[in-house]
């Protein structure tokens, strides 16, 4: 494999720091810790390059929280200043990993995403008859800080930017705790080697898809099975023959060991293609795909929850439309048409007086692929009824004003 050199010199270029500091305050200018490194970018900028350049650089502490839907994992925001710093290195780094990464391989990278996970998942569904899904049980607190450095070691051979990147990985705040003993380990093994990294940074992710790539390249040239996707530590294999993919899932199995980690065993069946499959926020089946009840019922509720902020003047329409973009964003790439004309009928935005949803069937699940376009709220004149937005339906589902009541 090539190494590469020299990059630090553009790594700390001013240039690429500018760029940095503008993709880090991306749909963030609204937050006070950006408002202020904005205010003196000048200053706040050139204090990092001289950090970097001299080695005074030391990243600041993490805020973490909780979340527990999907499931329970260790949320870490690093300090804006770092941030700034992530995205400079990922400016250097991500085209040499991007020319690395296997095809198959979906997470973080540009042109491919979960919505192109899907694409290929379902094109090979078509002419595969069974699949085996696995994912890797607390994959981001099991990344060994040593394995991940060394593989740094094989691709690149710039000692300054080596030393920024063992100080980001050594920096990472403690993760849930996880105790495996591999092949070779004393008993205090679990507790000594540092691991984990924390969810939340840029790096992280795409440290994280490095960490893999070469468990991509051992299913397809090793095993050479019909087709392979990977989405982060979800990962499919899809074959006519049931038993060659038994038989992956125990060699996998005991290469994830190397990388020391485990995959879930409860959740690495064998299973026709033709029942489904659950991958990135969808459920996928050869001919259509749908969203999961869950991610219905949660955009429901916020829905509601939008619709009462905004009758109280708390939430502006920019904000909700922003939010419905998003969900609408992913939701279009499943087969919801009848989803969206119901939720359009359901579903009122108005100023000043509470407006209730209608009730409606919970499982329509059909769905068009055209993006819903939306109109500003008019505005409110004396001895007028208050103005309200709705999600309007009919051939083609959009966003209409409606005066009056529903």
């Amino acid at each position: 494999m090539k190494r590469y050199g020299h990059l630090w010199e553009g790594l700390v270029s001013w240039d690429n720091l500018l760029r940095a500091a503008r993709k880090a305050r991306r749909g963030k200018r609204d937050r006070g810790a950006v408002q202020a490194f904005e205010f003196d970018l000048e200053h706040e900028l050139l204090t990092l390059q001289q950090e970097l350049e001299t080695g005074a650089y030391r990243p600041g502490d993490f805020r973490s929280h909780w979340i527990y839907r999907p499931k329970k994992r260790l949320i870490s925001a690093a300090p804006y200043r770092d941030r700034v710093v992530h995205h400079a290195i990922m400016n250097v780094l991500e085209p040499i990993l991007d020319r690395h990464f296997h095809p198959d391989s979906f997470a973080c990278r540009q042109r491919k995403g979960t919505h192109g996970a899907v694409d290929r998942l379902q094109g090979h569904m078509r002419r595969y008859r069974y699949a085996v899904q696995c994912d890797i049980r607390k994959f981001f607190p099991s990344i060994d800080h040593e394995i991940l450095k060394t593989s740094f070691r094989r691709l690149i051979k710039d000692p300054r930017l080596l030393m920024l990147l063992d100080l980001i990985v050594d920096h990472s705040n403690p993760q849930e705790p996880v105790f495996d003993w591999f092949a070779g380990d004393d008993l205090f093994a679990p507790v000594e080697r540092r691991k984990g990294l924390p969810i939340g940074n840029l790096t992280s992710q795409w440290f994280a898809n490095w960490y893999l790539n070469r468990l991509d390249h051992f299913v397809t040239s090793g095993l050479g099975l019909g087709a392979y996707v990977r989405y982060c530590d979800d990962f499919i294999l899809l074959s006519h023959d049931k038993e060659a993919l038994r038989a992956a899932r125990d060699r996998i199995r005991e290469y994830l060991a190397t990388l020391r980690l485990r995959i879930h065993d409860g959740k690495c069946a064998v299973v026709p293609v033709r029942g489904g499959l659950r991958f990135v926020g969808y459920r996928v089946w050869p001919g259509h795909r749908l969203l999961p009840k869950a991610n219905v019922r949660a955009f429901r509720k916020r829905l509601r929850s939008m619709q009462e902020g905004y009758r109280r003047g708390d939430v502006d329409w920019p904000q909700v439309k922003r939010r419905i973009d998003s969900w609408l964003g992913h939701a279009r790439h499943a087969d919801t048409r009848h989803l969206i004309k119901q939720l359009s009928k359901e579903f009122v935005f108005s100023r000043g007086k509470a407006v209730r949803p209608a009730c409606a069937a919970r499982r329509v699940l059909e769905q068009q692929s055209q993006e819903l376009p939306r109109d500003e709220p008019q505005q409110e004149h004396a001895r007028q009824p208050q103005p309200q937005q709705r999600f309007s339906g009919g051939g083609v589902a959009a966003l209409a004003l409606s005066v009056g009541s529903p």
